[in-house]
């Protein structure tokens, strides 16, 4: 498993590209925390000379609160992946209708900035305990804290 893989030269080299990667940290606003590492594991194979395609696989673990109880859950993330890599001073450009490409400065490769971004496309947009957690955990209410009510008791 590789670690510390951070950028490489997508122009040149012999394909396909074969990595099994692990990662320890996330670099991504508005999704959970990380629980443990995430593993991914990929290929990427040369396609013309500015096109690639990538496929692989990605798990990981987040911990994240349920949006109706606000208790911590548990994020599984296991997903298949297959897209394009594209240059991105051909994204402007691009009248192609693929819907899944990745654009990216294809000489400096990120690989960690291509699984962030496959997690957060494939993160669920709600996160609950249960369909129903409300009605199977029903949040307790605090008292408040009256400071008056010893005396509005003698009162009464």
């Amino acid at each position: 498993m590789s670690k510390n893989i951070k950028t490489f030269n997508l122009k040149e080299g012999a394909f396909p590209i074969k990595m099994d990667l692990m990662f320890e940290d996330i670099d991504l606003q508005n999704i959970g925390r990380l629980k443990d590492s995430i593993y991914g594991n990929i290929e990427i194979s040369l396609i013309s000379k500015d096109l690639f395609r990538c496929e692989g696989s990605i798990n990981s673990i987040l911990i994240d609160n349920c949006q109706s109880c606000l208790r911590d859950i548990e994020v599984n993330l296991n997903f298949l992946f297959n897209l394009a890599i594209k240059d991105e001073a051909l994204m402007m450009d691009d009248d192609s209708s693929q819907d899944q490409t990745h654009y990216q400065n294809l000489e400096y490769f990120d690989v960690k900035q291509l699984i962030q971004e496959e997690i957060s496309l494939n993160y669920p947009n709600i996160v609950k305990c249960e369909d129903n957690c409300l009605e199977i955990n029903p949040i307790e209410k605090e008292e408040k804290n009256l400071p008056f009510k010893k005396i509005r008791d003698l009162i009464d």
